[in-house]
């Protein structure tokens, strides 16, 4: 997702504008180490203006996906949000 930030642009993986939340899911193919601190300046200038970012993983998506689920449904729960998470699959921990 495009979004300008400072007069720049930047991109965003997932923002939930109204609630206030951004996803951000890294990897060393668009995230190489070199330029990490592009992400932290976003991510800094995001939280000053009241934005929290939530990064995840390869791993993370892949081999804890309900964790991350659930996570992201309490952060923006916590901002507003009055929807449910739903189970992926028989035995997901969420409700």
């Amino acid at each position: 997702m495009r979004a300008s930030q400072r007069g720049s642009t930047v991109y965003r993986d997932v923002l939930y504008e109204k609630y206030r939340v951004a996803i951000e899911l890294d990897g060393q193919a668009s995230h190489p180490a070199e330029q990490r601190w592009r992400d932290i300046d976003r991510d800094n200038v995001a939280a000053a203006a009241g934005i929290v970012t939530l990064r995840y993983t390869w791993i993370d998506v892949t081999r804890r996906p309900c964790a991350v689920a659930s996570e992201v449904s309490a952060v923006l729960q916590r901002r507003g949000w009055r929807g449910e998470p739903h189970p992926c699959r028989n035995g997901c921990p969420l409700p």
